[in-house]
């Protein structure tokens, strides 16, 4: 008699994989997330290039995760770019 799976143990192995790293990036994300704001919190004027050095990441990624924080109506920016400041937006 001959069983016939489905799905082949290499693709549950690769699905198995996928989902790890991507449990892992989230998290990576996540807590990078909370970071930018724990160091927005500590000084609502530093600026993008600081939280990089700060993070070790490039300043482009400092962005990308701000532009998801203003999508998650955590955060916004008040003023100008080079005189403004952040503010953290709190749930009600």
């Amino acid at each position: 008699m001959v069983t016939v799976y489905s799905k082949t143990p290499e693709v549950v192995t690769d699905n198995v994989v996928d989902n790890v790293v991507d449990s892992v990036v989230d998290n990576v994300v996540d807590n990078r997330l909370n970071k930018i704001l724990e160091l927005i919190i500590e000084n609502n004027q530093i600026s993008a290039v600081q939280i990089a050095k700060l993070l070790n990441v490039t300043s482009r990624t400092v962005q990308r995760e701000i532009e998801k924080l203003k999508k998650l109506n955590k955060l916004k920016r008040a003023g100008s770019e080079k005189g403004g400041h952040w503010e953290i937006i709190s749930e009600s």
